[in-house]
């Protein structure tokens, strides 16, 4: 009952996730440009990593965490969506939706929450390099990486918003798929691997 409530659940949120030509989601732009194309490419296997333990992990931590966080004197709001639009010979629309997004006084600080296995090494750069595309979508100035691991549980400010010129920048590179993979960690995570040729 319950597995076949969190597989629909997951799978709905997955099949909704419909791509439009030129357009490019954030987390798109901080990993492997290959990964995006297998997933065009080869939906079904996609799909299957949509239901993951690990992932339906990560969708309960998420969820759990945006409907309790609630902080004195901010609005918060959870889930929200943002597009902007920018040049790379043609024009292309970056799309992202942040976790969190507090508001106080006109000022925004975007909350990403990132549950992992383990607490080496965070906050991770791609994490990084993910919140700080966001403060540049939602004309943020703060942001806050949230991570919950077996170990602990802890959080990392990250204050500088990517500029458009180094967005641009990884625009062109996914549009290149150079480098494929972005970080050399990733294969060994890739469910697409197993055919991939530039498998590290």
């Amino acid at each position: 009952m319950i597995v076949e409530l969190l597989a629909k659940m997951k799978l709905q949120d997955f099949l909704a996730h419909q791509r439009e030509e030129n357009t490019f989601y954030v987390t798109d732009l901080v990993r492997c440009p290959l990964k995006t194309e297998y997933e065009k490419k080869y939906r079904e296997v996609a799909v299957s990593q949509a239901l993951t333990p690990a992932t339906i992990l990560g969708e309960l931590v998420h969820r759990g965490l945006e409907s309790v966080i609630q902080i004195e004197g901010y609005n918060v709001r959870s889930e929200v969506e943002a597009e902007k639009v920018i040049s790379v010979g043609k024009e292309v629309k970056i799309k992202g939706r942040c976790d969190i997004m507090l508001e106080k006084d006109g000022e925004r600080t975007i909350v990403e929450i990132k549950s992992s296995r383990s607490d080496a090494g965070i906050p991770h750069t791609h994490h990084v390099m993910q919140l700080r595309i966001y403060l540049w979508l939602f004309n943020a100035k703060k942001g806050i990486l949230f991570y919950v691991t077996p170990d602990r549980f802890t959080e990392y400010e990250v204050n500088e918003p990517m500029d458009e010129a180094s967005i641009v920048n990884l625009v062109q590179q996914t549009l290149d798929k150079n480098p494929s993979p972005r970080f050399q960690w990733e294969c060994k995570y890739c469910q697409f691997s197993i055919m991939c040729p530039n498998k590290r």
